[in-house]
């Protein structure tokens, strides 16, 4: 069975390798790609086109590299079964969020900030209980007469999105709200995720007990014999198209005083109405199997293998296949800000609250960020995400002329010390920034 948790880790991880908090860009203000955060935000400049940008946000919290394989000594690495398994917590949580800037504009004048933008989004995340890792680890022979819980909560989703917004001062207060219109690319999301285990003591038979549902739209189908099917048909722009939908970003500024503001935004409030290739899987009853009982020695995966473990996971789940429309909403967030000013200094503090598969996960970060030269600005940052509070982002600018280089990671460490680190991201984009706004009437923070 070691080759049905490897697999199952292989999943894991290739989810993750495709939804996460930012929490250094929001407090960069100078950089126009910080209005995704709060449409409140005042670029600083009249004039901005944002040109292709990427970032990407890998999280976990269960066990890191190194806990999970053993180093041989000769550069090769060996998965630890029992120690992989001993590490896991009773709910494991694996999300991604990948952001693709294809194009940004924006134009300030007076008191008001237009902006438009095209992206991608992607968002992968992957909730399963402990008891999940060990059947694939172990098989249902070491648990005999228990009940395990075993269902996994998913939610995959990658669209594209037009936005458009607006700001406005009004005395002391910015507010701001972007439209964007979105169409699917591909979703997969369970809406149920209850799945229990039982072997009997006397026989051996596994019993499942589900109420499980996934629906999904794809260019990947289930047939009507459990057949994966591809169909390159899909790829048309149509299959798009036909999933549409749109979402809200909403906030507000708030100047306490000269060199001290606050903010709060609500960000992407709606969802997809999902048409094309539209399918949900059910499994709702209990079924009996006398299968898939097995207690490890197995290392290695091939085809025939995989397809067997396939099969019985769909007889013993006796999944059914309807047709029909669905709807998803997208992962919101929710922020709450606060900047002070000091000389070139601005220190910053962020509260956040995303929702990664149907559960709202707290981070909390202070920054602080130096305008060193007149093209160099600096920052660092410290936050509490992903349960752990060991985070430390590092951020720069560099602007020459009307060129705007900007680098960040709100875990800098990650890269010094990757077999430990279980949450990876970074950012990295080009802008072009032509004249400076009136500081006194409309700068909320310094920019370069």
């Amino acid at each position: 069975m070691t080759k049905y948790f490897a697999f199952f880790l292989f999943l894991a991880f290739s989810f993750t390798t495709q939804a996460q908090q930012e929490v250094s860009l929001p407090m960069m203000h100078d950089i126009p790609n910080s209005i995704h955060f709060n449409p409140a935000y005042s670029t600083g400049y009249k004039w901005t086109i944002s040109l292709p940008s990427i970032s990407n946000s890998m999280a976990s919290n269960g066990p890191s590299f190194e806990q999970l394989f053993v180093d041989n000594g000769n550069g090769n690495y060996t998965l630890h079964l029992d120690q992989a398994v001993a590490q896991l917590k009773d709910n494991n949580l694996f999300s991604n969020t990948s952001k693709i800037e294809v194009l940004g504009l924006s134009h300030q004048w007076k008191k008001s900030l237009l902006h438009f933008n095209v992206g991608v989004r992607t968002k992968i995340a992957l909730d399963f209980p402990k008891n999940l890792a060990e059947l694939a680890a172990f098989g249902n022979g070491p648990y005999v007469g228990q009940t395990l819980n075993v269902g996994p909560a998913i939610d995959v989703q990658a669209y594209s999105e037009i936005g458009i917004g607006y700001a406005h001062q009004f005395g002391k207060v910015r507010i701001g709200a972007t439209v964007k219109f979105l169409n699917g690319l591909g979703s997969a999301t369970s809406t149920k995720n209850n799945i229990s285990l039982y072997t009997d003591p006397e026989y051996y038979q596994l019993t499942a007990t589900t109420d499980y549902e996934v629906q999904s739209s794809s260019i990947i189908s289930l047939d009507s014999l459990g057949n994966l099917n591809l169909s390159a048909a899909e790829l048309e722009p149509n299959f798009a198209l036909n999933n549409s939908g749109t979402a809200f970003d909403v906030g507000i500024v708030f100047q306490a005083t000269k060199n001290l503001s606050i903010s709060a935004s609500a960000i992407d409030l709606g969802s997809i109405l999902w048409k094309e290739n539209a399918q949900t899987l059910k499994s709702n009853g209990s079924f009996t199997y006398e299968g898939l009982a097995a207690n490890g020695g197995l290392s290695s995966i091939d085809s025939s293998s995989l397809t067997g473990f396939v099969d019985s996971i769909q007889k013993v789940f006796n999944f059914a296949q309807t047709t029909g429309e669905f709807k998803t909403p997208l992962s919101q967030k929710f922020t709450l800000g606060a900047e002070y000013k000091y000389g070139k200094t601005t220190l910053s503090a962020l509260l956040d609250a995303t929702s990664i598969v149907n559960q709202m996960r707290p981070a909390f970060a202070l920054g602080a960020r130096s305008y060193v030269t007149n093209w160099v600005a600096l920052g660092g940052v410290v936050s509490y995400k992903n349960q752990e509070i060991d985070h430390l982002g590092l951020n720069a600018t560099f602007k020459l002329g009307p060129v705007q280089l900007y680098l960040l990671s709100d875990n800098a460490l990650s890269y010094i010390f990757p077999k430990s680190a279980n949450d990876l991201h970074f950012r990295t984009g080009l802008n072009l920034v032509f004249g400076k706004t009136n500081k006194k009437r409309e700068a909320i923070l310094p920019h370069l």
